[in-house]
């Protein structure tokens, strides 16, 4: 936006009153060429959908709710085009974003999520506030350590109430009085009235929802007019009793029967799930059931629906891809190599490993068996600790120097000697796979180098010349990754018990800083998909097991719980591999869709991506090391 202090990074959802975007404030970078880009989200709010008084109530209710569990409005922003409210962004989206997920949360993880609601709305009732509104479009998602945490938003139709603190029903005499949504609104608010047990009832809805997968009521709007008026609740035999018993007391017909605050209800949540039927279900992944019956099936908007067809359409070509996968292995006994392999890597052209002091390099012609003579083997003058493939070759790093490997010769060529003597965590590199660009990291700097071929004796040598050097405050390097050939990210974890985070720092190639984002949660490895959009996968450090589906720019982030955690992990150009300490491997699509698993060796310790659709695990014994092919049949 012109003439703001924010710059806008994307659109991230459009609702009745206007598009909500993902903005950066824009700031001056410090001395240490640091850029602290703090993430807001801009909700505009048209003077056609939105009359003034409409704006002012949301505003009205944002500043006067200051709670965890609400989005907090910043600012005000006032524009040539537009009018905007200034608000925390939430890289998770939606909580009905994540509904449409395959199976998204663990049944303890979706408990936490209903009590976070009814925290917030506790808040907000005993400040004489009801929502009116409450429903999965309307909550929006933060990711921490623990897994999601939610956020009330869109007061835009919240009523307050005569007397504060007051449960009693009270009538909204406007012509608008029964805006809201049919499919959450308790049988009062059919009428005009509303009262704190109104939202307790559309909570309610949200946790038989998020159980089962479709919500208990459905049909057109004077369907769901009579079904939450009349119809029995209905109660699968696979939620527990007791917690039966609150979904049951939470959707009362009479609110008078319902829970009298949602701080009762919570309170009785949590004893709930310290019930043996619940503790034992607890990591089950919900909901049970993905595919609501007839009668449940809810009224969407025509665009709506198009954009859910074309997701189903997306994901079913993805799906189709693995779905009918075999996994057998092309090689029947695995490749063994005398001493433990301490790098795996892959290209399409090369299979790269470090043994000791050695680099091994194997051709992919097409997913052919290795023996021990198609291999090529370099000797290092060093221990080698990484290897950085590029377009015809690799760069080799030791704890001391970084050379450059060329396929025409495989001689090692020393590109920079790194003078370190701190250990072998000091210095960190990534290379563009053009082999180009050059990105190291040592303590207190960050320098960014040109690496051109050398005219002078053709293809086989690289000329280095420097370009930016950039002081780096933090304590510990960062990991090192080249997103495209322009930029290039590097990713602090902090594991810090109090406060986890990962910071996402983002340059150009020839040093100057973009921007950076943050996630209250700390990941361990970090994996470049081939998804547009600069898309990551993350495997967080502690905590549940789950992977995690990152988006940069605008950030948003999915969370894919697992049933074990994963170990190693690959992305190739068909989706991604994860496989724990048992050698149990789940194939995921681009999707972030389980759509396989198999079982492999155990205790793997990397996996690459093997010619077209294959894949190499390699594992060290007592031997040495054992590099196992497998084909992945479509």
């Amino acid at each position: 936006m012109q003439n703001s202090k924010y710059r806008i990074l994307g659109l991230v959802g459009q609702g009745q009153f206007g598009r909500v975007y993902c903005a950066s404030v824009r700031e001056t970078p410090t001395k240490d060429s640091r850029l602290t880009s703090q993430l807001v989200a801009l909700k505009e709010l048209s003077h056609q959908k939105a009359p003034t008084s409409e704006f002012l109530r949301e505003l009205w209710f944002l500043i006067t709710l200051q709670h965890p569990n609400i989005v907090t409005c910043r600012a005000l922003e006032h524009t040539a085009t537009g009018r905007y409210l200034v608000m925390d962004y939430c890289e998770g989206g939606t909580l009905r974003n994540l509904l449409k997920q395959d199976r998204p949360l663990r049944m303890l993880e979706g408990l936490q999520l209903i009590m976070g609601v009814l925290a917030g709305l506790d808040y907000a009732h005993r400040r004489g506030v009801v929502h009116c509104d409450i429903k999965p479009e309307n909550i929006l998602l933060t990711l921490g350590s623990k897994g999601w945490s939610p956020r009330l938003s869109d007061f835009g139709i919240a009523r307050r109430l005569p007397e504060i603190g007051t449960t009693r029903l009270h009538q909204e005499i406007s012509p608008d009085a029964t805006v809201g949504s049919p499919a959450y609104m308790a049988p009062e608010r059919f009428y005009g009235l509303y009262s704190p047990m109104s939202d307790i009832y559309a909570v309610g809805i949200l946790l038989f929802e998020l159980l089962m997968g479709y919500r208990p009521f459905g049909g057109t709007p004077g369907d769901l007019r009579w079904a939450h008026l009349n119809q029995r609740l209905q109660l699968p035999d696979a939620i527990p009793e007791p917690l039966q018993a609150v979904v049951k007391k939470s959707l009362e017909k009479l609110p008078a029967r319902r829970f009298a605050s949602a701080s009762q209800m919570a309170q009785a949540l949590r004893l709930v799930m310290y019930t043996p039927a619940v503790r034992q279900l607890g990591d089950c992944i919900i909901p049970w059931e993905n595919s609501a019956p007839s009668s449940t099936k809810s009224l969407k908007s025509e665009t709506e629906s198009e954009l859910e067809l074309e997701e189903e359409k997306t994901s079913d070509r993805a799906m189709n891809l693995l779905q009918t996968a075999t996994y057998s292995l092309s090689q029947p006994k695995p490749l063994i190599l005398p001493a433990p392999l301490t790098v795996l890597v892959a290209t399409e052209t090369y299979l790269y490993a470090a043994v000791g002091t050695e680099v091994k390099v194997w051709s992919q012609p097409g997913n052919q068996l290795l023996t021990g003579e198609t291999e090529v083997s370099v000797s290092m003058p060093e221990t080698v600790r990484a290897i950085l493939p590029a377009s015809h070759g690799c760069c080799v790093l030791s704890s001391q120097k970084l050379y450059w490997l060329n396929d025409q010769s495989w001689e090692p060529q020393c590109l920079l000697d790194l003078g370190l003597r701190q250990g072998p965590d000091a210095c960190k590199v990534a290379i563009d796979s053009d082999g180009r660009w050059l990105t190291v990291a040592v303590p207190g700097e960050l320098r960014f180098y040109s690496l051109a071929t050398n005219s002078t004796v053709g293809d086989r040598e690289k000329a280095l010349k420097p370009i930016a050097t950039i002081p780096l405050p933090e304590h510990y390097l960062p990991e090192l990754m080249f997103l495209d050939r322009r930029h290039v990210l590097a990713i602090w974890p902090d594991n810090e018990p109090k406060n986890p985070q990962t910071t996402f720092r983002a340059y150009t190639r020839r040093g100057t800083a973009i921007g950076s984002v943050q996630l209250s949660t700390s990941i361990r490895q970090v994996l470049l998909t081939p998804e547009p959009s600069y898309t990551l996968l993350g495997i967080p450090q502690g905590g549940k097991a789950a992977v995690l589906l990152m988006k940069l720019w605008p950030l948003k982030v999915a969370r894919i719980p697992l049933d074990s955690f994963p170990v190693s992990a690959c992305v190739a150009n068909w989706g991604c591999v994860l496989a724990d300490v048992g050698g149990e491997m789940v194939v995921l699509n681009t999707q972030g869709i389980q759509v396989g698993n198999f079982s492999g060796p155990a205790a793997p310790q990397a996996i690459v991506p093997w010619g077209n659709k294959g894949l190499v695990i390699a594992t060290n014994t007592d031997e040495g090391s054992h590099l196992h092919f497998l084909d992945i049949d479509v």
